[in-house]
């Protein structure tokens, strides 16, 4: 703060040298005139002053056979003194500084975090929808409003947290991991009740009901779409015959055995870019939603990738302004045909199968055998065959309502 109101009233550096300055530095502090980052120099010393102070200096500079000059000037009174000699400088900073208060009240900005399966092309989309675009006001934006809607129109969306920073909009998302699975249930409640059905063909190896009656035991084989556990619970009349069905929506643990089809293809022939490191660079500047390309000269690459180095202005890291720029890169390169060595491309199919088994055991999924071969077809090497797992199958269907009106019911290991 003393900085502050020094820069407003203006300060000096001087230099003070002659007879006595250590005589005129103690009649300083006895006439209260501040002095302060006193250095020792070899024939002299240097120090900071305030301008009203200085003026006091001349007699005390008399009386002590010194001498006082000034290095620097410092503060507020001197820039508005060079301000003056500087007619269109001194009303464009105005203008500058109307200008930034101004644009800073809208949104130049807007970026989201923490959304994977929404892109943010369609969030852009839903937000200009309802008002929030770039160049928006601020006082317009309803933030409640914006997370409110952004959880009701997209299903997977758990939690919104929204602010602005400067001229930046940020929206945080979270995602549901599980949004598939909750959309069925919440599916479920509109079925009078469900059965578990079968999604391959395959061999129950075990089975636990919660709730249904089990149309399989454990070494049955059932193909995709059987019902493993039915949801209509049959009530028996006293004559053993089915009175009426209850329904229920069907729940178990089926462990199945099944295979799965394993097919890869890696082609011996490919194409690379080989980069000859030669770059033509274009300059660009965006006002808004429209850009303008400075070409320095024409692109003579035959082959090359085209680059956007863009940057946004930005003022104290806060204040986000319409304003782009940057260089339009064209980076040539050479098509390049290379052969892939057999070894290399039998090692890149494992690798591709290894990661099929790694996404199968991160869903629960235990392989039991693998039986695979590698054949060469042409130009390309083929991996086929098949694997034998082991897994929770089963999906929930909805029950038919109409059932038979007498239909006796063996089936061992029904639950109510």
């Amino acid at each position: 703060m003393k900085e502050f109101f020094r820069y407003l009233r203006g300060y000096l550096k001087i230099k003070v040298w002659g007879y006595s300055p250590e005589r005129f530095m103690n009649l300083c502090s006895n006439h209260h005139i501040l002095l302060w980052d006193i250095a020792r120099q070899e024939d002299c010393y240097t120090m900071y002053i305030s301008l009203s102070d200085f003026y006091k200096l001349r007699p005390i500079v008399k009386k002590t056979g010194t001498r006082a000059a000034v290095l620097e000037r410092y503060g507020l009174p001197f820039f508005i003194r060079k301000m003056r000699k500087r007619k269109v400088f001194a009303l464009g900073l105005p203008c500058c500084l109307a200008f930034l208060i101004a644009m800073s009240q809208f949104v130049w900005a807007i970026d989201f975090e923490g959304n994977v399966s929404i892109t943010d092309d369609v969030l852009l989309d839903f937000l200009a929808e309802n008002g929030v675009d770039y160049g928006v006001a601020k006082n317009k934006v309803d933030i409640e409003a914006l997370e409110a809607g952004l959880r009701e129109n997209f299903d997977i969306i758990t939690w919104t947290s929204a602010r602005i920073e400067g001229t930046h909009f940020i929206v945080k998302i979270k995602e549901n991991d599980l949004a598939v699975e909750e959309e069925t249930e919440d599916d479920k409640e509109n079925w009078p009740g469900s059965n578990l059905v079968a999604t391959q063909d395959g061999v129950v190896v075990s089975i636990l009901t919660r709730q249904g009656v089990p149309k399989v035991t454990e070494g049955t084989s059932v193909q995709k779409g059987d019902i493993l556990v039915s949801g209509a619970v049959p009530v028996m009349a006293d004559d053993g015959t089915v009175r009426e069905y209850q329904f229920c929506h069907a729940d178990a643990d089926v462990a199945l055995v099944y295979e799965i089809p394993v097919h890869e293809e890696q082609p011996l022939l490919y194409e690379y870019k080989n980069y000859t490191n030669r770059e033509k660079k274009d300059l660009f500047f965006s006002l808004g939603h429209k850009r303008y390309i400075l070409k320095l000269g024409e692109c003579r690459f035959v082959k090359y990738d085209t680059i956007l180095d863009s940057r946004q202005l930005c003022i104290l890291n806060q204040i986000y302004l319409p304003f782009y720029y940057g260089f339009v890169v064209h980076r040539e390169y050479l098509p390049v045909e290379a052969v892939y060595q057999e070894k290399k491309a039998e090692s890149m199919l494992n690798e591709a199968l290894s990661k099929n088994i790694v996404s199968l055991e991160e869903k629960g999924v235990q392989i039991i055998q693998k039986d695979v071969k590698i054949e060469a077809v042409g130009n390309m090497l083929v991996m086929d065959g098949y694997m034998t797992v082991q897994g929770n199958d089963g999906k929930s269907q909805p029950v038919q309502e109409q059932q038979p009106a007498a239909e006796n019911e063996t089936e061992p290991g029904s639950s109510q």
